[in-house]
């Protein structure tokens, strides 16, 4: 059984190459493994090994193809939880009755072909079709958006089927069961968090939309604004200096919004404090980067965050308290920081951070931006932040103030 799960690069030449793959979505969402194929590459044999995951056969299609197809929404108000866009399902005109594997193959095929219309298909029919957003992963990251995206990164029309996997029971495969099964067959197995992370970091999502001098106290920045696109959020550069002609790897903080530890100076972090002394030190070395992204909360966001703190206030630790919440430790992903940084010229990067797992990130994700040095930024610590801060430490890894404790 695979230790781990595959490569995005790996699962994405599978699909190219007409094979099924395994993608599963987070746990904390439907925890569920489909099996997953290009459209365009679905056969007979394809789909007749998909059905033995024993779920649903579905077709995920973008809005052009509802369109085209004259296709409808399944009901008028979709009240399921993840908001599934099910849509009028269909049969082709051909088949007999529509549900074996060579008649699914058949309406697929038709479906996924830009020349037929709405009179080129019966309904209701055996293909249930399933409605993509525009953007993927990106925008909701399920498995129909997942079969989209694969099939456009391979270079196929964009368009996928899938089935969901479930084991012997009549329940959901497990993870373990999953990975046995791509063992056993020989499949690729990737997740939709880790293909959000790809793409994040292998599209160009970042536009610069604005920007201005900034004198401040820490010396004279330029601030730039960012458009992200797909995304509702607008991250924010402050430069000192010219970093991209640096003799030296210029100075860099990824820094994540913290509205009660930056703007009101809240103890119970040390957010403020390292937002301060980063702009301080780039001040002071004449040349450097602040990225400011607007995760709140370690990803979680304020609202969370402040239930969090709640929680903190009954004894949880701030681990503890996300995972209360239903939420990872760390749901920070900087793939967005690292286009900006790639989009300002850089190549290599001091980074100022107590977090070796954030100058990992960097290193380890296949993309052209190299952190070359971590600079720790050690505020003291207080009696409201020293048992967050110890937390830091002990749970994520980070380097901490001695009297932390």
């Amino acid at each position: 059984m695979p230790a781990e799960f595959s490569t995005i690069q790996a699962a994405v030449a599978a699909v190219g190459r007409g094979e099924v793959v395994i993608v599963v979505d987070a746990e904390d969402r439907e925890n569920e493994g489909d099996f997953i194929c290009a459209a365009e590459k679905a056969t007979p044999e394809v789909i007749n090994f998909m059905l033995h995951g024993l779920g649903d056969f579905c077709m995920a299609v973008l809005p052009d193809t509802c369109q085209r197809l004259d296709l409808k929404p399944l009901v008028d108000s979709n009240t399921t939880r993840l908001e599934t866009a099910f849509l009028t399902p269909l049969d082709h005109i051909s088949t007999q009755t529509g549900i074996t594997a060579q008649e699914r193959a058949q309406t697929v095929q038709a479906i996924i072909d830009p020349s037929t219309g709405p009179g080129d298909f019966v309904r209701p029919g055996h293909v249930h079709l399933l409605l993509a957003k525009e953007g993927g992963v990106l925008r909701r990251a399920g498995h129909t958006e997942a079969a989209v995206d694969l099939a456009r990164m391979a270079g196929l029309a964009p368009g996928g089927v899938l089935c969901e996997i479930l084991n012997d029971t009549g329940n959901r495969a497990s993870r373990d069961q999953l990975l046995a099964l791509a063992a056993e067959h020989n499949l690729e197995i990737i997740s939709i968090e880790e293909l959000i992370a790809h793409r994040r970091l292998s599209e160009k999502l970042v536009t610069r939309t604005a920007s201005a001098s900034l004198p401040t106290q820490y010396g004279d920045f330029r601030v730039i604004v960012f458009d992200v696109k797909y995304e509702d959020q607008e991250p924010i550069a402050l430069v000192r200096g010219t970093p991209s002609e640096s003799k030296q790897a210029p100075l860099v903080r990824m820094h994540s919004s913290c509205f009660t530890g930056d703007l009101i100076q809240s103890l119970r972090c040390d957010c403020g404090d390292q937002l301060r002394m980063a702009l301080d030190t780039i001040g002071q070395e004449g040349c450097g980067v602040l990225v400011y992204l607007p995760q709140e909360g370690r990803g979680i966001g304020l609202r969370e965050k402040i239930k969090a703190y709640d929680l903190q206030d009954a004894g949880f630790d701030t681990v503890e308290a996300n995972h209360a919440l239903g939420f990872k430790a760390d749901m920070r992903d900087y793939g967005i920081g690292i286009q900006i940084l790639k989009d300002l010229g850089l190549s290599q990067v001091r980074l100022l951070t107590n977090n070796p797992k954030k100058a990992e990130a960097f290193n380890l994700r296949g993309f052209d931006l190299r952190v070359v040095d971590q600079v720790p930024i050690l505020p003291p610590a207080n009696e409201h932040n020293a048992q967050y801060l110890a937390t830091k430490r002990d749970k994520l890894g980070h380097q901490m103030p001695e009297n932390s404790d």
